[in-house]
């Protein structure tokens, strides 16, 4: 019997029908983990890679490869899942479970509402795991657990499915770092499955109060961090003397905006606190200095670019004047350091997070001075100078926010540095994904008399152009951009398929910063960095 059902899914991914064979492969998969001291998450490519060293060290037929990689995901989530409370987990089952002719179950918004009859196997599972404090969805897909996810209600997902679904929902699974174990069907199909019942058990049994990852609740952080920004927070924490350059000055920092750096600041040092501990008190006042200081680049940014709007509101230059805007400027990065010098902590760590911060802000500036000097004097770009300024520009903000949060969890040298080269890699992840949403309006007619600055599409457009296109575009760059320009940008981006090409300069640096954090031992901090990867560079 076990022979036909493997040859039945013959040329689709195979479960072991002997509940001997599949035991053993976990077995191995365990053994492996563990002797390779694996830290999720893993990406779909370092799966395949160490279900591969598996097949070649055991003799593991071809077939499972498939399985072998759901398991090695099982084991190296197994203690954190292990680790994260009952009633924070969610138990999603098939619906191809049931028995259809005798099933008396009724479908509401969420999936089948079981009367638990007894029928099948599905009744007795979701007993044991509502008994326990599981949330039990039966239901196809996994949007009701994404959202689920998203909305903080659960931190952990133990799920029931055929091979290849589990294998289709690993790569979202693995982008937000949900933690989670999958058993798949034994027996597949679209009525009357089977599954390994004492397996699933087992699964949603697993408990072990003394591990499991600090897990962070980024939409609950960043209300959290919201209400910092609040004006009678912010005036309060503060103590202003409400002179005019302070009054403009809080009101900049009250304006809305994504708030990545704080956020990103807070829940690095949540991500690095020992669970259950409080955040450390100077934690507010160095994700506020974090936020100053980049409030405080965009007043400049503003002036140099002569911007009109921000905030759907005048810039701050247009507004008060450059005199004015530079003065406020200037008061928030100073007050970004008086923020880190009274937050509290002990000596050294603020001198290192002082000289982070500093070490951060002359890069940013060295990176604006050189894209300055382009818009003076244009000349034909290349791919790499655009990402060195990236470099330069935009990933010290990131560093400077990662670090300083890291630094204020009690992060050392050894892992400052592999976050220094993760916000290296996803502050130019973040500069191409932000070019690309602005390449069109180059090549649009409202873009006429537009000041140009160096971004990806005009790099690869550079190195594509013949010496005509170049000349076209130089003037344009050094005069103020025209439909001649527009048009002719246009072409070379259709004729060398630039958009193709920037999204693979993204998948590129999304792919470095993850290396970069391959090796952090922190499964919280480690699982957070992925879901802020993946939420900050999301294209759709």
């Amino acid at each position: 019997m076990a022979v036909a059902a493997e040859k039945k899914a013959e040329g689709r991914p195979v479960v072991p029908a002997d509940a001997g064979e599949r035991n053993r492969l976990r077995a191995i998969a365990r053994e492996h983990v563990a002797a390779s001291r694996l830290v999720p998450p893993l990406s779909m490519s370092e799966l395949r890679e160490q279900a591969r060293r598996i097949a070649a060290a055991a003799g593991i037929p071809d077939k499972y490869h498939e399985f072998m990689m759901v398991m090695i995901g099982n084991e190296v989530w197994r203690d954190t899942v292990a680790g994260i409370p009952f009633e924070r987990r969610v138990l999603l089952l098939p619906q191809c479970l049931r028995l259809k002719q005798k099933c008396r179950a009724e479908m509401d918004e969420f999936g089948l509402v079981c009367e638990q009859c007894g029928a099948c196997v599905i009744g007795e599972l979701q007993a044991v795991a509502e008994n326990l404090g599981y949330v039990v969805l039966v239901a196809e897909g996994t949007t009701v657990v994404t959202n689920l996810l998203k909305g903080g209600k659960v931190d952990a997902v133990v799920g029931v499915s055929c091979l290849s679904v589990l294998e289709q929902a690993f790569p979202h699974m693995a982008a937000d770092a949900v933690p989670g174990l999958a058993i798949p069907l034994i027996r597949d199909g679209c009525n009357e499955t089977a599954v390994d019942l004492e397996w699933v058990l087992e699964a949603i049994r697993l408990i072990d109060t003394q591990t499991g990852m600090n897990g962070v609740d980024l939409d609950g952080m960043k209300g959290e961090v919201a209400s910092w920004f609040e004006p009678a927070a912010l005036r309060g924490l503060l103590n202003v003397d409400n002179t005019v350059t302070e009054r403009i000055g809080i009101d900049w920092l009250t304006r809305s905006g994504k708030r990545w750096r704080p956020l990103l600041s807070a829940a690095v040092c949540r991500a690095m606190v020992k669970q259950g501990d409080d955040l450390p008190a100077s934690l507010k006042r160095v994700g506020m200095a974090v936020e100053c200081f980049h409030k405080a680049s965009l007043v400049h940014d503003d002036i140099e670019d002569d911007d009109a709007r921000r905030y759907d509101d005048l810039t701050l230059h247009r507004k008060y004047g450059i005199p004015v805007a530079l003065n406020v400027g200037d008061y928030l990065v100073g007050l970004g350091y008086r923020l880190i010098g009274e937050c509290g902590e002990e000596p050294a760590k603020i001198a290192r997070m002082l000289e982070t911060a500093a070490r951060g802000h002359c890069t940013l500036c060295l990176g604006q001075g050189d894209e300055l000097e382009w818009t003076k004097k244009p000349e034909a770009l290349s791919l790499e100078g655009v990402l060195e300024i990236f470099r330069k520009k935009t990933s010290p903000a990131f560093e400077v926010a990662v670090q300083l949060g890291a630094i204020c969890g009690g992060a050392d040298e050894l892992l400052c540095k592999s976050l220094r080269h993760f916000s290296e890699a996803l502050g130019v992840a973040y500069q191409i994904k932000d070019d690309m949403e602005d390449a069109a309006v180059l090549t649009g007619s409202e873009a006429e008399g537009r000041r140009v600055a160096p971004g990806l599409c005009l790099g690869l457009a550079f190195e594509l152009a013949d010496a005509r296109e170049r000349d076209v575009l130089l003037a344009a760059c050094s005069t103020g951009w025209n439909s001649d320009a527009a048009h002719c940008l246009g072409g070379i981006v259709v004729r060398g398929q630039i958009q193709s090409k920037s999204r693979q300069l993204l998948e590129h640096y999304k792919n470095e910063t993850l290396r970069a954090i391959a090796p952090l031992q922190n499964v919280g901090l480690k699982s957070l960095l992925h879901r802020t990867v993946t939420r900050i560079l999301r294209t759709t």
